[in-house]
Parts: C-alpha cells; structure tokens; sequence
C-alpha cells in the first residue's frame, strides 16, 4: 500500500489553487460518506511501520507529521528530510502502475488516500487534501465512488476558495460537478442523493459565477433545476429543496411562477403530513407576494398559515419559528404600506417572541434515518428545513424596529439600536464573510442610519455611511447592479442638504436610469422635484411630478405608500405655494397633515405643520402661523429636526417683525443666527472631506477615497443656479419700482467675482429651511392685482434685506 501511496503522490498533477486554510471553529464541513479518518489512517500507519525497512514508512510519516504541526493559515511547506525528498524522486517503476487495476489493491488505494485526505482536512490543509481526491480519480473504481469524489472535490473547491483564484476555481468545480452530473444514469439506482447533491452545489456555483443568470452558465440553471426537481420526486427532502430553490431563482423574473411553484409545494408537504414544512411553503409564498406589492394578497396568505402553525401538533422550536416568520412578514407588510401606528403591537410582540426564542433550546433529532420506511420518516427528514437562524432573525428584527423608528422619528432609538445591530452583524461576519443574506441586512442598516444622521444635520457621519454602503455593493457585481438606484439615490440626498443642487440633480437622474423598483421611483421623483423648487425651476419641478405619476399610472396596479402619498401632498402644496395658488396649497398641506396624523408620521407631520404656517404667513393670517409653527417646533425639538428648527426660526422672525415685536425678533433672530451657523458649520466640515468627491460620481466602478482621487464637479447651468434665479426673480419684481429709486439700483447690481462658489452653501436648502425671500417673492408675484404697491415695497425691502445678509449682493 505504501508503494501505491507513493506512486500517486509522485504521479499526481500538481496544479496551484488558491485556497484559504479556513479555522477549524468557523467552518461546518457536511458529512461525507467513507471519509472515517480515525479507521483508515490509522491503518495506513501501521502499515507503514510494518514496513519501515523499504524507507517508504519515514517519508510517509515525514509528510504526515510536517502537515499534522501546521498552524492555520499557514502556507503548505514541504518536508526538507532526505527520506522524503528519495521518495518523491525515486522513479516510478512500471510494474506498480499494472497492480492498480486489481480490484483489491484499487480499494486499499481509495482508502488509504481518503484517510490521508481527511487528516490535510482536520488540519486545514485544503490543497493537499485535494490532491488526494484528485488522485483517488486516477484509480478505476465504480461509478458511485467516482461521482461521490467529484462532489466532495466540488464543494472543497466552492467552500475554500479565496477571491483571487475564484474564477478559475469556480470553473474547476464546476467542471467536477457537471462530471459528476453526467453519471446519474449509472449511480442513480445505487445512491441517487449523490446526483442530486451534485446539481445542487452545481446551481450554486453558476450563480455564483453568473448572479443574474445572464451569461450561458446562469441560463443553464432552470432546466437544471426543473430536471433535477422532477428526478427527486421521490426524495421528499431534495424536492423540497428544489422547489425552494427553483421558485428563488425565479422570484426576479418571474414572481407569478415563482407563487406556483410555492404552492405546489405547500401542498407537497401536506401529502407528506408536514405541517411544519407547508407553513414554511406559505409563509415564502407571503415574502413574494410582499415583494411584489401585493399586499391585499398577503393578508389572504397570512390569515390561511396562522391556521396551519396554530394547529401543529409538534409544537416546540419549529412552531415558534414559524410564529416569527409570520410576524415578521405582518410587521414588514404594515411598514410597506406606511402603517407605522398599525405595525407597533406587532412589532412589540416580535420583539419578545425573538427574545423567547433566542433563550430556547433545539430540538433533539429524529430517530429515523432519511431511509426509513417508518410513516413519520418523510415529515422528519422534511422538517430539517429551516429559514433563517437565530442570529440573521436578531438582525431582522433590529432591522424593522429602525424602520418603524424611522417612520414615527424617534431618532434616539434610531441610534441606539443601529448601534446593537451593526454589532450584532460584526459578530456574524467575523463567523460567515461571504453571506448575501447578511449583506443587504447590513446595507440596509446603513441605510437607516444615514437617513437619521442626514436629519438631525450630522452629514459626516451621513457621509461616512453613503461611503461605506457604496465600498460593500461595489465589492460584489450583482449587488452594485441591484442595489445601485439605492446608492445614487443616497449620494443625491447627501448633496442636496450641502446645497450642491447641480450634483443632487444628476445623482437623481442617474437612479432613475437604472429602473428603480416604482416606490423608489417615485421617491426620487419627489426629491428632484424639491431640488427643482430650490433653484426655483417650477415648471421643470411640475413636469416631472406630472411624469411620474404617470409612469405610476402606466404600469402595473400596486397600492401607493401611506409615506409617500403624504410626501407627494407635502410637495404638490409647496409647489402650488410657490406658484400662488395659495387655497389649493393650503388643501394639500392638509390633506397631508390628516394623513401623517393618522399614522403618527412625525417628520411628515412636522414639516406639514410648517408649510402651512408658511401659507398662513403669506395670506397675513398671523394668529394661525402662532398655532401651526409652535406645534411644529414643539415636535421639531422632540424629532430633533435641524431643517424645521431652522425653517421655523425663519418664519417666527418674519412673523414677529410683520407684527411690529422687536424685542421678539430679536430674539427670534438670535436663535435664527446660532441654528444657521451651527448648520454651516455641519456643510464645512461635510465639504472638506475626501468622501465628498462621491456626489460627483455616476458611472462605472465608484473611486476609491483612500487614494486621493478627485471627480470634476458637475457644472451648473445659469438656469439651474440658485444664485441667478433669485436674481432673475428678484428683477422681476423690481419692474414695478421707480426706475430712480437707489433699490432698484441695488437689486439690478451684479454679484462680485468669488461669490458664486461659495452661495449654494449659504442658501438653505428647500427641504430643511425655505428662504424667506423666495417666500416674500412667491408671494409678489402670486397675485398682483391683490397687492397694493405699498405691500409690493415692503415685502421687496424684506426680501432686499435678508438677500444682503446672506451675501447675495
């Protein structure tokens, strides 16, 4: 045996592979049939000190013990003895390669080398280990054990890779796979999991490969799928996991086939007396349908599973996973629809059942085997099924608690539940690096994250999570081509709260190029259509809400958010303000208000309330502006909000001045000045960092900050410039003043060489604070033919005087 051993070793193809020796902690290795190394390699040692005198026994042992003291992560090194080194060039005499085709000395070989495979492995020495296997090919033996190596070397080759080899290690396994594949018409008899379990790993690795399944490996994987389910029908386990695995890769393209094939399975699993199983069937079927908006739908779905999990007989931990999986798709359906108010006694009551069931102990393992013909075989070898873990349903919890936060803008516990989470993923990733799962969980988080920061006026650390969800999609192809919409639309926000109108602009429509799912949309639809109001761009701001609610319209039937059918109203009652409609402003601005209200939207709320104070303001009813701007400030503290204090300080100014209150002014204006300093300061310190470069980028791979590289600025044009329509609309206003007057002099003056690069900062942005000029202007040249010449000059001097204290002129 130690000569054959010797002969493949010396024989056996050395072809490099990158592969990273995992811990032995981290990684779960999948039982492998015939791999007992306690039986062979013992063995095979003994054996060799029988022998010791052919010289072949000291390098055998050489190489065992040079491997059995290897650290992990440490480089294969070779043995420097002189028994090793004779043995590896002592040439192969011919008479051994003619005693392998005897059966006998075949299967003494496959043994031994299967030992000495799974001591590399228990070492973690993955390279060797697979050349072992790769010489166990070498070997004629029957068909079953060829296809069962060929698996075992795919999955080594699928789990272990590193990312610089992954190409080319991914070809190798799949060639193995596909081998292995290709002979179930000759083992399927004998063992048919070995075929299936081959197919398997084979789709995993072409969407590895090829995640959108666009390339010719990716479009291979549904027949495979549909041949492999059709061959495993009576497997009750492997055609369950087909059908969940056929209906995920189909979930993208074709949802509806997709519902099918979930519900093919839910009642696979009730001829098979798994209820646990059908609950998992339709609670996937619930997900889909929530995916693809169909919430009416999801409701029917629910109402039908609660039955089926509360009349399990089992109960234990799989009837309380199924609990959770349920309220966890109960609570996402209520946030999908905006229902922040309706979501919270659910949430509450996922919140404990998680914490009920992270204290629960597994359940013990069926007694049967996968072969049994007891009656029960099929439910338990079914029942292993399991959605999430533990940990990932810890994660999705904390997930939709800052979602609904978000929603009803308790920031603080935004916060502090951002931070519980993000600690909770490093753990995860310290243990799985390359789950998809915990990727978008992550990004996800972020994404919160970034929202709260961005309000509460902290664009630094804003900055810093728009940079680092970028850095994670753009390490992963299929995830930068799915989640890009997410990223520009980030970038977008950033710039606009920095007053960089031209880069949030561009940013928008670069999302919207890449066909954002309709929600999303329609929420960079609102967005542009606010920086558009910024720059005073009305009639593009009105073309392009028009635009997308007709896009909505054209496409497929799916209920609008409650967040952002209150959104579309806030920005139809600002854009009819600016226009001058006042009475169909104030309609909106209230419709939006008894939306949010009922929701407990509080941001939405907030920002209704000021708008209105801001109508009330320009139709002199000031005793409603004291109403309106003090309950928003009120809840504008509580939020905290920096654009709606800083709105509100604005207006209360305006207001306390109209009505002839110095010592009140004054102090509104104290306030005002410390917010709006306070706010510049956030702007500053947000430019000067290296990952501001990032609004500037809309194509191809995002750069790398690290590096130093700079992006040119997107240029603005003069219709765009925020600077030359206040200008514009200013002189129109000035038409009706005294051509000799000294303030029509002083409003046709140019802006000084410098100013333009520095305005866009001083203007606050519309979304967080509308400048008291534009309003006064608005409301000019709203309706002249109402307003007195006297009225015309006042509210021109209150517009002339806060333009010169922003250094307009």
């Amino acid at each position: 045996q130690n000569q054959i051993l010797k002969d493949f070793i010396v024989k056996i193809c050395y072809q490099p592979v990158s592969i990273r020796p995992p811990q032995r902690s981290q990684v779960q290795y999948t039982a492998m049939n015939l791999w007992n190394s306690h039986t062979f390699l013992s063995q095979a040692l003994d054996e060799q000190q029988q022998h010791s005198a052919s010289g072949t026994a000291g390098a055998a042992q050489a190489y065992h013990s040079a491997y059995q003291h290897q650290q992990p992560g440490q480089a294969a090194v070779y043995p420097a003895s002189s028994e090793a080194q004779a043995v590896i060039q002592q040439p192969v005499e011919p008479s051994l390669s003619s005693s392998i085709h005897q059966q006998q000395d075949a299967e003494a070989a496959y043994h031994s080398l299967l030992g000495m495979a799974e001591s590399f492995r228990l070492a973690g020495n993955i390279r060797m280990t697979l050349h072992c296997l790769q010489a166990v090919l070498q070997i004629r033996l029957p068909e079953l054990i060829i296809a069962r190596t060929k698996v075992q070397i795919g999955r080594l080759l699928m789990q272990h890779t590193t990312r610089a080899g992954a190409e080319r290690a991914a070809a190798a396994a799949a060639a193995h796979l596909e081998a292995a594949w290709s002979l179930r018409a000759l083992v399927q008899s004998q063992d048919p999991v070995v075929c299936l379990e081959a197919a398997d790993l084979l789709v995993d690795c072409w969407l590895t490969a090829d995640p959108m399944a666009v390339g010719l490996a990716g479009q291979r994987v549904t027949p495979l799928l549909e041949e492999a389910l059709a061959a495993s029908h009576g497997l009750p386990e492997w055609h369950c996991r087909f059908l969940l695995k056929l209906a995920q890769h189909l979930s993208q393209s074709d949802p509806g086939r997709a519902c099918e094939l979930l519900a093919l399975g839910s009642q696979y699993a009730q001829q098979h007396r798994s209820e646990y199983t059908r609950g998992l069937f339709l609670l996937a079927k619930c997900l889909l349908l929530l995916a693809t908006r169909q919430l009416a739908e999801v409701h029917n779905s629910l109402t039908v599973t609660s039955k089926v999990i509360e009349a399990m007989q089992q109960g234990g931990r799989k009837q309380e996973a199924l609990k959770i999986f349920s309220l966890i798709i109960q609570v996402m359906n209520h946030l999908v629809a905006g229902q922040a108010k309706q979501a919270r006694p659910t949430l509450r009551q996922l919140q404990k059942a998680i914490q009920a069931f992270s204290a629960m102990q597994d359940d013990p393992a069926p007694a049967q085997s996968a072969h049994s013909q007891q009656p029960n075989a099929a439910s338990d070898t079914m029942d292993q099924f399991e959605w999430l873990s533990r940990e990932h349903m810890s994660v999705l919890v904390y997930l939709l608690t800052l979602l609904h936060n978000m929603q009803e803008a308790y920031y603080d516990k935004v916060q502090r539940y951002t931070e519980k989470a993000l600690t909770q993923v490093e753990k995860l990733k310290a243990i799985e690096d390359n789950s998809p799962l915990l990727t978008v969980l992550h990004l996800c988080i972020l994404e919160q994250s970034f929202q709260c920061h961005l309000v509460s006026g902290n664009r630094v650390a804003a900055l810093e999570q728009a940079a680092t969800s970028l850095r994670i999609c753009s390490a992963n192809s299929s995830l930068f081509q799915r989640r890009g919409p997410h990223c520009h639309a980030m970038l977008g926000l950033y710039a606009m709260t920095t007053n960089c109108l031209g880069a949030a602009e561009s940013q928008f429509r670069r999302a919207l190029c890449l066909s954002p799912r309709p929600d999303l949309h329609q929420f960079v639809c609102l967005n542009m259509g606010l920086v558009m109001l910024r720059q005073n761009r009305l009639a593009d701001c009105k073309k392009v809400l028009t635009d997308s609610s007709q896009q909505l319209a054209a496409g497929p039937a799916r209920p609008t958010g409650h967040c952002l059918r209150v959104a579309g109203d806030w920005v139809d009652g600002l854009l009819a303000m600016m226009l001058g409609d006042f009475t169909r402003a104030k309609l909106c601005i209230k419709e939006s208000l008894k939306l949010a209200n009922s929701e407990n939207l509080r941001r939405l709320l907030t920002l209704s309330l000021i708008v209105l104070g801001q109508a009330h303001f320009a139709t002199a009813q000031y005793e409603e502006v004291k109403k309106v701007v003090d309950a928003a400030v009120q809840l504008a503290e509580q939020i905290p909000d920096e654009a709606v204090q800083l709105w509100a300080s604005t207006l209360m100014r305006d207001l306390h001045r109209a009505e002839g209150s110095p010592q009140l002014e004054t102090a509104c204006a104290q306030r005002h000045s410390a917010l709006l300093t306070a706010y510049q300061t956030s702007i500053d310190q947000a430019v000067s960092a290296p990952e501001h470069q990032l609004i500037y980028w809309l194509e191809g791979a995002p750069p790398d900050m690290d590096s130093g590289s700079q992006l040119a600025a997107v240029p603005q044009s003069p219709a765009a410039n925020p600077l030359c329509s206040s200008l514009r609309f200013i002189k129109a206003i000035s038409s009706s003043i005294s051509p000799r007057s000294p303030l029509r002099q002083c409003l046709h003056k140019r802006p000084r060489p410098g100013q333009h690069d520095g305005i866009e900062q001083s203007v606050p942005g519309l979304l967080f604070c509308l400048p008291a000029a534009a309003v006064h202007a608005a409301d000019c040249a709203a309706a002249p033919a109402a307003v007195s010449r006297a009225r015309l000059f006042s509210l021109t001097q209150a517009c002339c005087r806060l333009a010169s204290r922003r250094s307009f002129f």
